[in-house]
């Protein structure tokens, strides 16, 4: 899978940068040199994996809240306003456990992706949620994600976030998303839309129906495009999300 490092362009102007590397340089060695706001843990079963402070200090705290949705040529992409978003929204699996919280985990198949999650609609509702590892160091097979997902994976109830669909175009979601004690009620009147996969060595995370789910949006749903960007110094983009 090739990686280069992108950034998201709306007209002439940067909206925000996605580092994305080749693969002989996108370690768990580069991550655990740029990330910052969290620590490493040894989890059993899993390897080793991020855990951030956020995480720690907010109990209702869930992965791909603070941001918003764009639609670009790569699908629904995620647009995070959290300093470890570059990582940890594109790259990995984020898994809820028991003893640690929510943990991200990056892998050993480091391919970047407009975001890794599984979509929900139906009705006035739409939701997400991260993708977990399915088990020890395996975190993509280079295989489509449909919309068996949810048992293939055993995603809860409870990892999806959840909003009104009129909302889906705000560039604030965190406080439009409900909450999570409601989640099984918004999962039996919603059906899985995930539809990911790769075309000439590309992730695309298409989902819910671009179109038709701006037509619900109160405010259109950003189009952005992705543009290469010279490598550079890696480590500083990084660090700078530029």
């Amino acid at each position: 899978m090739k990686k280069i490092l992108f950034a998201l362009t709306m007209l002439a102007f940067v909206v925000s940068a996605l580092p994305q590397a080749r693969g002989d340089d996108v370690s768990v060695d580069f991550f655990y040199n740029n990330l910052s706001g969290g620590n490493w843990v040894d989890v059993e079963g899993y390897g080793y994996g991020w855990e951030p402070d956020i995480a720690v200090s907010d109990p209702n705290w869930r992965p791909y809240s603070d941001g918003y949705w764009a639609y670009t040529d790569y699908g629904w992409t995620w647009i995070s306003y959290e300093d470890f978003g570059w990582a940890t929204y594109h790259y990995g699996r984020w898994a809820s456990l028991a003893d640690y919280g929510w943990t991200w985990f990056p892998g050993t198949d480091l391919d970047w992706g407009p975001a890794w999650v599984s979509w929900r609609t139906g009705g006035d509702y739409i939701g997400w949620a991260p993708l977990p590892p399915r088990g020890p160091e395996v975190v993509y097979e280079g295989q489509p994600i449909g919309a068996s997902v949810d048992v293939e994976y055993d995603i809860c109830p409870e990892y999806y976030n959840f909003c009104d669909v009129r909302f889906i175009g705000e560039p604030v979601l965190r406080d439009r998303i409900f909450p999570a004690t409601q989640n099984v009620t918004y999962i039996t009147n919603t059906v899985n839309v995930t539809n990911i996969y790769v075309q000439n060595n590309v992730v695309y995370n298409y989902g819910p129906n671009y179109d038709v789910v701006n037509q619900y949006s109160s405010r259109p749903i950003q189009r952005l495009t992705i543009e290469r960007q010279t490598a550079g110094d890696l480590s500083a983009a990084a660090k700078s999300g530029a």
